[in-house]
């Protein structure tokens, strides 16, 4: 038989000796962080004692914690809520430590009275899951190690017979894993699902209490480090999504340089159209200032000389919407400056959730997508930090496209624009339910919007003229100071068979005229879902 580091015959004799006098104690607290692999049970036993326990992947092997770690996962994680469920509140009935886990087997103590009271020692009445002395009946589902000879302090005390209880087991390592079991020995849960590595014999410390806090500072540490390169990732990202827009409005200006040439075009189509085919597709005019030609796509359904108009309205609409943009580009800059400065801060910070929490907080005040940010920076089992800050940002790049873009009503009230005509399909036929409000430009071109109601209720005024007016501004009446735009209840919005992407039609039609404030344009474009 392979001594332990400290040369006992008994497996963990150190570790052993350590916990034995728990037996009696109640389970208070059950906690795990599964990004780093530590889970730990708090008893009191004359004092606060917390068992730890390393899993893998990031901590390994076994201990006495000085206290339960800051970084955890909360209840609702599905290893939390077992172990919650089915030892907190019970009392311990026998801690074994065997060469390849640690099982904590739980109950309830029946009063002394009940159970009689057995002067000579003999072994009470064992609970179903507790390993049995050497040579007896092994209870249905025991898993013992080889040479699991009994722990000190695994024994119950004479006279206290058990209600059934559970039994947890704990096997650390790299690659080790926790299951529990119910008492009849059936398997309740494992952590990870998929099991970890064969049965190892675990190196138990010669110093428990060492051990023990060296593992719960490497958890800790390791959980702060994935929430720190979690919050970086998330700013990266706000930080290029706020590039391309950017982008999108340079863009946009860039086609101010259009406008002297759209009033040329439509000039030249006044005066020429008439001798223009019916018909055409396109078109040549002499161009009176250079001498030469200028070609220009016409729509064949109508006469040249009517199409003028259009391409007077298009530079009206440039014109007028310059001031919107060169605000919008103005504050997309001043928020890259800040994006720029928090991204130096995040790199520059300790990973520690005292120095992050600040630091996510200004992420979110900046945009960042609140599912990126999950746990980052909490303590205390708000949620599962470190894993829950890479999980997001993982989610964030495999979830599947959404076919709208949200923005935000000054009362916080989602609207829901179309991305794109087979994504217009999608958001109303798909996303939108019956009750929603439905919206569109009126006689244009444009994208779908939906505003999401609750059943029964009817959409406040300021949410609609929000509403209306991104429906205005993503559609071809862009840049129009007024605009006209439908609205009905979703019910009412029907697909036609075969019709071409984005088509619709609708019964029971209401309009509203809106005129396009510059100031509630941009405060509602600013308010953009980037996550």
């Amino acid at each position: 038989m392979k001594e332990d580091e400290q040369g006992s015959a008994e497996p963990g004799g150190a570790f052993a000796e350590a916990v034995a006098g728990w037996v009696g104690a109640r389970i208070d607290a059950a906690h795990a962080n599964p990004a780093t692999g530590l889970v730990a049970l708090a008893v009191y036993a004359g004092a606060r004692r917390v068992l730890g326990a390393g899993i893998g992947p990031r901590v390994a092997g076994a201990g006495v914690l000085p206290r339960v770690p800051r970084l955890r996962a909360g209840a609702s994680h599905p290893l939390v809520a077992a172990m919650r469920a089915h030892l907190v509140g019970r009392s311990v009935l026998a801690i074994e430590v065997r060469r390849d886990a640690i099982a904590v087997v739980v109950g309830e103590p029946k009063p002394a009275e009940e159970g009689g009271d057995d002067e000579s020692g003999a072994e009470p009445a064992r609970a179903p899951g507790a390993r049995p002395a050497p040579g007896a009946e092994r209870a249905p589902g025991a898993r013992p190690g080889p040479g699991a000879e009994r722990a000190p302090g695994a024994r119950p005390g004479p006279g206290a017979e058990r209600a059934p209880g559970a039994r947890l087991e704990l096997a650390p390592g790299r690659r080790g894993e926790a299951r529990l079991f119910d008492a009849a020995g059936g398997l309740i849960f494992r952590w990870p699902p998929q099991g970890g590595a064969p049965p190892a014999e675990v190196a138990y410390p010669a110093d428990p209490l060492a051990a023990g806090a060296a593992l719960v500072e490497a958890s800790d540490a390791a959980a702060a480090a994935q929430e720190k390169a979690a919050l970086a990732r998330a700013v990266r990202a706000r930080r290029a999504a706020l590039e391309r827009r950017a982008e999108a409005v340079r863009g946009d200006l860039g086609r101010l340089g259009s406008v002297a040439r759209l009033q040329k075009t439509g000039q030249l189509l006044l005066a020429q159209g008439a001798r223009v085919p019916r018909g055409a597709a396109r078109a040549l005019l002499d161009d009176w200032e250079t001498g030469g030609t200028i070609e220009v796509a016409l729509d064949p359904a109508r006469p040249a000389k009517a199409q003028a108009e259009a391409f007077f309205a298009r530079a009206r609409r440039y014109q007028r919407g310059e001031a919107v943009m060169r605000a919008r580009l103005a504050e997309t800059e001043r928020a890259l400056e800040a994006v720029a400065a928090l991204e130096a801060d995040v790199a520059a910070a300790e990973a520690r959730p005292e120095a992050l929490e600040p630091l996510a907080q200004r992420a979110r005040s900046l945009g960042v997508s609140r599912a990126d940010l999950a746990g980052v920076g909490a303590a205390g089992g708000a949620g599962e930090p470190g894993a829950a800050g890479a999980r997001g940002a993982r989610a964030a790049r495999t979830a599947p496209r959404l076919p709208f873009h949200a923005y935000r009503s000054a009362t916080g009230v989602a609207i829901l624009v179309g991305r794109g005509a087979e994504d217009n399909d999608a958001l109303t036929t798909k996303h939108a339910r019956p009750h929603d409000l439905w919206l569109h430009a009126k006689g244009v071109a444009g994208s779908h919007v939906v505003v999401p109601l609750p059943k029964g209720a009817s959409c406040p005024a300021d949410v609609l003229v929000d509403a209306a007016t991104l429906a205005a501004h993503f559609s071809d009446a862009r840049g129009e100071a007024v605009c006209e735009v439908s609205y009905v209840q979703r019910r009412y919005v029907r697909k036609p068979r075969g019709s071409a992407p984005g088509a619709v039609t609708y019964d029971r039609e209401k309009v509203i005229a809106v005129r396009i404030e510059p100031e509630r344009l941009s405060r509602l474009l600013a308010t953009k879902d980037e996550g």
